[in-house]
């Protein structure tokens, strides 16, 4: 599983609407963007990479309180194993309401062979 993946999970047993690189349709009060920001591969054995590092944003925008929201997103990150590389509140939109609070995410896996 990628982390985009997990993380698309993550938001649905959280019940927060979610979208990767925008939102597409009716914005609800509060939803979540993710935007993939790189991977890597490290740890190399025999010339081969041995694991895979995916560092995805979570973009949170909401109309109600967003430290409750930064709360629970950042409990469920860590109970999934992820690491909150930056958390920041980027603003409120005075034109729609909404708050805007990111939490840069990532994750090591193992590569495995195909």
């Amino acid at each position: 599983m990628t982390a985009l993946a997990e993380l698309k999970e993550m938001a649905g047993s959280l019940g927060l609407p979610s979208g990767t690189i925008s939102f597409h349709g009716k914005a609800p009060s509060t939803y979540l963007v993710f935007t993939p920001l790189f991977d890597d591969l490290t740890l190399f054995a025999d010339n081969k990479p041995q694991m895979e590092t995916e560092e995805i944003r979570l973009s949170l925008f909401t109309k109600d309180n967003y430290l409750a929201w930064k709360r629970r997103l950042t409990d469920a990150l860590l109970e999934r194993d992820f690491i909150i590389t930056e958390r920041r509140f980027l603003g409120v939109d005075d034109e729609t309401g909404y708050y805007h609070y990111s939490l840069d995410a990532a994750k090591e896996y193992v590569r495995l062979e195909e």
